[in-house]
């Protein structure tokens, strides 16, 4: 009785093991976030960007979608690769560790890449928006755990030396 109970509490916590990763994958999907239009948007009424600066923005933006796009697409392919790779109990040591040095090494560009755009607009802003987007980072960051890690955002980055 004791052995079945056991074998039905694995069956069980498999499921719910493979529940969880399922709706997390998914949940990952959804978050990927808005688009480049809708953060353009965003960032213009926030910070009260000229028509020049928006046009600015928004070719940042979207250049930076394109590779973002390029990237999950990648990304995707790496997680179904290391489901394949591990399903049904099986584990490569070797080819785990390089699927998941792969994708160790997008998200880093991902992050560069993140953090350039930030930089990038950061130049575009006179110093008034600056201090307006130094508060608006703030706030996003108090928010707590999200699409950004524990801090909520990364904030901008700091002015140039300089400045």
């Amino acid at each position: 009785m004791k052995k079945k109970i056991l074998v039905l509490a694995g069956i069980a916590a498999l499921l719910i093991g493979a529940t969880v990763f399922a709706l997390a994958q998914h949940q990952g999907e959804k978050m990927r976030g808005p688009g480049p239009g809708d953060m353009v948007e965003h960032m213009s009424r926030e910070l009260n960007l000229t028509d020049a600066q928006k046009a600015q923005v928004k070719t940042l933006f979207e250049a930076q979608h394109a590779t973002e796009e390029g990237r999950h697409t990648k990304l995707d392919d790496l997680r179904k690769q290391i489901d394949a790779a591990t399903a049904n109990g099986q584990f490569d040591e070797n080819t785990v560790r390089n699927l998941a040095s792969q994708q160790s090494q997008l998200m880093t560009d991902q992050m560069v890449d993140h953090l350039r755009l930030h930089s990038q607009i950061y130049g575009l802003l006179t110093a008034e928006q600056k201090t307006k987007a130094d508060q608006m980072m703030k706030r996003h960051g108090e928010g707590g755990p999200g699409e950004h890690g524990e801090r909520g955002h990364h904030g901008p980055p700091p002015p140039p030396p300089g400045n």
